[in-house]
């Protein structure tokens, strides 16, 4: 694959690729999947984070992955719910996480690309991925945010 120009740093003089670890968040807030999907809410307001790696075993590996649009999706807000629609929106907050998250979960590497990361989220139309080591831990995570921030950079 071909690196585009703008997707390298300098590092004492010489040009060097970036790669997905110059530009992830390291070492994300995750969950379990027997954990809540009240756990996520809670956990994505106090984190200000909209995407939750979920982990499972020992050690912890990527099991799956639960997003603010998993939680809506899940869970029903609005005033003109009822009585009983505000009942069962209670009861949603109370599944596990396992019931709600995805599975298939688009991975990068720490070492791979960044132009890798860009690409995956085009092709796939995702706003995250995990960055999972050759251990399957969760190393980081890169957003779109994570993506904007270093086209930012480049712009400015």
């Amino acid at each position: 694959m071909k690196q585009h120009r703008w997707f390298y740093r300098r590092d004492a003089g010489e040009a060097v690729p970036l790669t997905v670890r110059d530009v992830m968040t390291p070492h994300p807030a995750t969950l379990t999947p027997v954990d809540l999907v009240l756990d996520a809410m809670r956990l994505m307001r106090e984190k200000e984070i909209r995407h939750v790696p979920i982990v499972a075993g020992s050690p912890p590996t990527l099991a799956g992955l639960v997003t603010e649009t998993d939680v809506l999706r899940q869970v029903l807000h609005g005033r003109a719910m009822t009585g009983e629609e505000k009942y069962h929106a209670t009861l949603d907050v109370m599944l596990p996480l396992e019931r709600i998250m995805v599975r298939d979960v688009a991975t990068l590497g720490p070492d791979d690309p960044v132009e890798s990361a860009v690409r995956l989220f085009v092709e796939r139309k995702i706003r995250c991925a995990p960055v999972v080591g050759a251990d399957g831990a969760v190393a980081g995570i890169v957003t779109e945010a994570d993506l904007m921030l270093l086209l930012q950079r480049m712009v400015d």
